[in-house]
């Protein structure tokens, strides 16, 4: 996490995306290889699969329906044969049968990842499982729009059969897209669980003798004030000497008003007021 600069551009052609927060933090998220990717399409690809069987199931079991339905129309392609009963539909029969099962193919699999990726911010369940993320360029949430861009143009990634145009774009593109990903304005992104923020710890020489706290004035610290004590020394190691001033000021402030301190605070001495304050507490 850091302030938005010039860097954060090579971060996001060197395979990383950039996400700009209100408050003007960048926050890099490792964009998803080819090998994540084909795991999670390959979890979805399965729970389709499931839905597909289901459906046939619930086909199978309606069959003395459907056979009622289309009685009619046997007989007439029976005519339109040589006259005889149970003569052969004509080919081009079977090719639009056959151009219609793919069509409801490809209906079940564009409507599971569009659906599944709008009522989940992004993720399918294979991606959840995996722990990955569509989101826009940017990091904008997914809109409709862009999820039917990227999902109606996997018939091209999907060419010719294998994937094969789909793996090329990944590893052609910086941030790893498809030509579903690159008309749409969308990446994958990895949602790796974040290391645990290491223990501030109260330097030495700022501990004794140059701020002392009364017991009431620590008691008066709730966890916001206390979140806000560790949040900004966290922030000050991370952003320029320039705003970590301006946090330092904004937060030692409130600090002091909150407790009643009422000696003023230089501006040398907010680094060292921030980690008395948080050694009182540890020690309360």
């Amino acid at each position: 996490m850091s302030l938005v600069g010039p860097s954060d551009v090579s971060a996001a052609a060197a395979g990383r995306q950039v996400v700009v927060a209100p408050e003007q933090v960048a926050l890099h998220f490792p964009v998803a290889g080819p090998t994540a990717r084909m795991t999670a399409y390959g979890i979805d690809c399965l729970v389709i699969l499931l839905i597909e069987v289901a459906l046939v199931v619930g086909v199978v079991l309606l069959t003395p329906l459907v056979d009622h339905v289309v009685e009619p129309a046997r007989e007439v392609l029976e005519r339109l044969g040589d006259g005889t009963a149970g003569a052969a539909p004509p080919s081009g029969l079977v090719l639009g049968i056959l151009a219609v099962m793919l069509l409801l193919q490809f209906a079940v699999e564009a409507g599971y990842f569009i659906a599944s990726e709008l009522l989940t911010g992004g993720r399918s369940l294979g991606k959840r499982l995996v722990g990955l993320q569509v989101m826009r360029d940017g990091g904008l949430p997914l809109t409709l729009e862009a999820s039917l861009v990227r999902n109606l143009l996997r018939l091209a990634d999907l060419l010719p059969g294998t994937y094969v145009v789909g793996l090329v774009a990944m590893v052609l593109s910086p941030q790893g897209k498809r030509l579903g990903d690159l008309a749409a304005g969308t990446v994958v992104v990895r949602l790796d669980r974040p290391l645990p923020a290491a223990d501030l710890v109260t330097p030495g020489d700022t501990v004794p003798g140059a701020f002392r706290f009364a017991h009431a004035q620590i008691a008066a610290l709730g966890t916001t004030e206390r979140a806000l004590i560790r949040q900004t020394l966290r922030r000050t190691e991370t952003v320029s000497p320039e705003r970590a001033a301006v946090l330092l000021e904004t937060a030692v402030e409130a600090l002091r008003q909150r407790i009643g301190y009422d000696a003023s605070v230089l501006p040398a001495e907010r680094l060292a007021f921030l980690h008395a304050l948080l050694a009182a507490i540890k020690a309360v």
